[in-house]
Parts: structure tokens; sequence; C-alpha cells
């Protein structure tokens, strides 16, 4: 990548409130590269700072850089791959927290390997899935028959109350 230093864009005016350039087409050093003066235009005698810069890249590296941004877009969605867990398996594992008391201590870690080679999950799945639901209600299942038995016996009461 080459960097060239193009018009000077310094405004001489600015002090008095307005815009005058002076016209400097293109930076030219006044010394040689290491030195102070090297910074300085030997047209205009302004810092090189002042001139507009331009960078002109080469075919290869505009190809390299596109490489590398692909490369990068790739490994970003597979970092965002999510992991589905079924509901046995959830079912299990809730079982299997309770047991624990939700909280594995360095005792259980060989008991936590075994469950999860029998799931079929990795031990950081677990315990990603622990963490995450360690505050969570567990969903209460109502039977059928209790369903139907409640709404009945819902009706027989709004029935006697009339």
């Amino acid at each position: 990548m080459a960097v060239s230093y193009r018009e000077c864009r310094r405004n001489h005016a600015a002090s008095i409130g307005r815009y005058a350039y002076d016209g400097c087409g293109e930076f030219l050093k006044a010394g040689k590269d290491g030195t102070k003066e090297a910074f300085h235009c030997a047209a205009c005698g302004c810092h090189r700072s002042f001139h507009r810069k331009e960078l002109s890249l080469s075919v290869a590296s505009i190809h390299r850089r596109r490489r590398h941004h692909d490369h990068e877009r790739k490994n970003y969605k597979a970092k965002t791959k999510r992991t589905k867990i079924t509901e046995e398996q959830k079912s299990k594992m809730r079982r299997f927290a309770d047991k624990l008391g939700w909280k594995p201590q360095r005792h259980d870690e060989e008991e936590v390997g075994k469950f999860c080679g029998e799931v079929g999950i990795t031990r950081k799945m677990f315990k990603v899935w622990l963490n995450n639901n360690r505050r969570r209600p567990v969903p209460v299942r109502v039977p059928e028959k209790c369903r139907a038995a409640s709404v009945v016996g819902v009706k027989n009461l709004l029935a006697a109350e009339e």
C-alpha cells in the first residue's frame, strides 16, 4: 500500500474567519528522509499533515483484504450456531439438576461427565443450560383427566351459586 500526499488543505486565512488556500498542488519533501525537514513541504512550507493523504492499493492487497474479510465472515457464522436440546433431554437434565441441587460440586464432576455422555450433550452445554435455567420455575403439567375434572368442578360451583 503506497501513500502519497496531494494538494495542501491549509487555510491561511483562518485567523480572520475566511478561506484561502495557497494552491500547492502536491507535497514535496523539504529535506532528506529521517530529518525534521522531510515533514515540511518545499513548495508551501506547510507540515505534511495539511496535505491530503492518498492511499493507492495494489490489486494483490485488495484481494488479500477481501479474502481476510470473507474468512472473518465465515468464522462469525460458525460461532452463531445454536444448540438444539430435545424435551426429553431437558427433562433428564432437570431431574439430574434437582439431584445435584442445581450447583454441581467438584466431587460431582465424574458423575456429571457420565450423565452428559448418556444424554448426548457436552459438559459445557450442560453447565450453560444449568446456569440459564437455575431460576426458571419448573413447568407444571396438569394431566388431561384433571383438567377435565376441574372444568366440570367450576361449572358445578357456578351452577350452585345461581
